[in-house]
């Protein structure tokens, strides 16, 4: 008899463990991708404001896609999402933030100076229109994705913009601003302990889920940062610009010092190849 007919079916022991941390884990790869991508690319954003703004746009519409889909959802009175209400209506979100930054960076023809959307932000639209329309619950772990980032990460990007572009203390960050009562800390906190509290009263196919759309949240933020066009000019004006004077000086003083050694070496090995004599070299 053969092994396949002896062997008892293996069965997948059900994930314990706060929700939060569990999504942390699923994500870690994909994560640290998102992070690498972000920074790389804010490198080059930080050299024009019209640059950042159009990028800024590009999660204007992620967030007025994902922010009408929660509303319909509470319009509807869900019950998943509804357990989330206040804390997203008391801080956590952002498109109204994003929109107010975009507009002061842009002026009154923002839209149109933001261009078409690229394939990778419609599909990321569409996708979370449909989670609105089949699972609002889904909708709960792209929330967790990217309000908890606005509220963490968010600070940094905040604090760059406001240092390298020289902003008045009122313009160009609204969308990383938590002006109410609850700080973003807090915010962040409410929303993650209300997160794992439902989570743990899921069922696990849910949870199962919820780890599948967290992981395509960072997906989705990816391939619309990669669609994203940036000249190379941006990259090395912004690289320029973030980089410590006292380091670019340095690296520029190398830079000449290994000038200053290379270009005769290659001059000699050009006129090796020419066939120059050494008495007719300059």
């Amino acid at each position: 008899m053969s092994a396949d007919v002896d062997a008892k079916p293996t069965t997948r022991e059900p994930e314990t463990g706060p929700l939060s941390k569990r999504l942390s884990k699923a994500s870690r790869k994909i994560h640290n991708v998102s992070d690498s991508l972000v920074n790389a690319r804010l490198i080059a954003l930080f050299s024009d404001k019209d640059l950042y703004a159009r990028a800024l746009g590009c999660f204007y519409y992620v967030f007025v896609a994902l922010e009408g889909a929660l509303d319909e959802a509470l319009k509807k009175g869900d019950e998943d999402v509804s357990k989330f209400k206040d804390v997203l209506k008391g801080g956590l979100y952002r498109a109204p933030g994003f929109k107010q930054d975009v507009q002061d960076y842009l002026g009154a023809t923002w839209q149109a100076q933001l261009g078409p959307k690229s394939q990778a932000l419609k599909d990321y639209e569409a996708h979370l229109a449909h989670l609105g329309k089949t699972d609002p619950a889904l909708l709960l772990a792209h929330s967790y994705t990217q309000h908890l980032a606005m509220a963490t990460g968010g600070q940094i990007i905040k604090r760059w913009a406001r240092k390298i572009f020289q902003l008045p203390d009122d313009v160009g960050t609204a969308a990383f601003d938590y002006p109410g009562e609850m700080s973003s800390n807090t915010l962040r906190s409410a929303f993650k302990k209300q997160f794992d509290e439902w989570g743990a009263a899921q069922p696990q196919e849910v949870q199962d889920k919820l780890l599948s759309e967290h992981v395509a949240a960072f997906g989705h933020n990816n391939a619309i940062i990669r669609a994203f066009p940036l000249p190379a000019s941006a990259v090395i004006a912004g690289a320029i610009r973030v980089t410590p004077r006292p380091v670019l000086l340095l690296l520029v003083g190398f830079l000449g010092w290994c000038l200053a050694f290379i270009i005769p070496w290659l001059q000699a090995k050009l006129q090796d190849l020419a066939g120059i004599p050494m008495h007719m070299r300059n």
